[in-house]
């Protein structure tokens, strides 16, 4: 049964949900303003290319999060929302949310694998930490929504108010994904030292392997932000690690596919012209 909360308590709450909407209009005008300055590249590079697994998965990790992101603001803004529907609403974003993660990893470590040389070993191994690293990630998430819990409260004109949930399950999954990711940079920067240091190799792969290191540094900053969050704020800033982590994983992979596609052609256009 929820408890009523006094005028101050309210008051702190609306402050925080406004900090969080101001976030969330924020993040989703970025992933608006990235649609916008990239789908020029996007239409020479994807949308005339042949259907593949790569295709697929940069459609994907490109739409999804509008949809996630939406999710977030309708919590969000909703009148009156009932602690029924705000746990239904929250699961459902957080599930999106996990699946649009998993899918900008997977470019990610596509990316790794065939940077390092698509070695027999990775071909086994990459999948098998994947599966396992992502099995955890889902079973912590799913855990973890289960302990969240919503206060109603009558006098809130909007929104949903988190009072409680088990931040040590949410702070092991995004701890897991921040030790995946370093394993991914860490297999890439053996070759990268390699690369670099042999001036003729093609632009092309010296591009991959800058966007790949430079990326995975955003990626623990993210998650490095995310577990601050969760250790050092209250509950209700839940929102804030799901949001803003799905948005830079989504953004930062479809720059990988784009990136590439985009050197690969100019390299073509080359030796055709050649």
């Amino acid at each position: 049964m929820s408890s009523l909360l006094d005028s101050s308590q309210i008051h702190e709450s609306l402050k925080h949900l406004q900090f969080i909407d101001y976030l969330h209009v924020s993040g989703f005008s970025l992933l608006v303003f990235e649609h916008f300055i990239t789908i020029d590249s996007e239409i020479k590079y994807v949308w005339g290319s042949h259907w593949g697994l790569m295709k697929i998965l940069y459609l994907l990790t490109r739409y999804l999060p509008f949809t996630d992101t939406s999710l977030f603001i309708f919590r969000h803004f909703l009148p009156h929302l009932s602690s029924h529907n705000c746990l239904h609403i929250f699961r459902a974003t957080t599930w999106f949310v996990m699946v649009g993660l998993s899918i900008a990893e997977v470019i990610f470590t596509l990316r790794t694998w065939v940077m390092c040389g698509k070695k027999k070993w990775l071909t086994f191994s990459l999948p098998v930490f994947f599966v396992v690293s992502w099995t955890s990630n889902y079973y912590l998430a799913g855990k973890a929504t289960d302990t969240v819990t919503f206060n109603y409260q009558p006098h809130m004109p909007r929104g949903c108010l988190v009072t409680g949930g088990d931040m040590t399950l949410i702070w092991t999954n995004w701890t897991l994904l921040f030790v995946y990711d370093f394993a991914n940079l860490a297999l890439m920067l053996i070759p990268a030292i390699q690369i670099f240091k042999q001036k003729g190799k093609s632009r092309m792969t010296r591009a991959i392997f800058t966007d790949g290191i430079i990326y995975y540094i955003y990626l623990f900053i993210v998650s490095l932000a995310n577990l601050i969050v969760v250790v050092a704020l209250s509950p209700d800033y839940f929102d804030i690690i799901l949001a803003i982590g799905r948005i830079i994983h989504s953004i930062l992979a479809c720059r990988v596919v784009l990136h590439a596609r985009e050197v690969g052609y100019s390299q073509s256009i080359g030796v055709t012209a050649s």
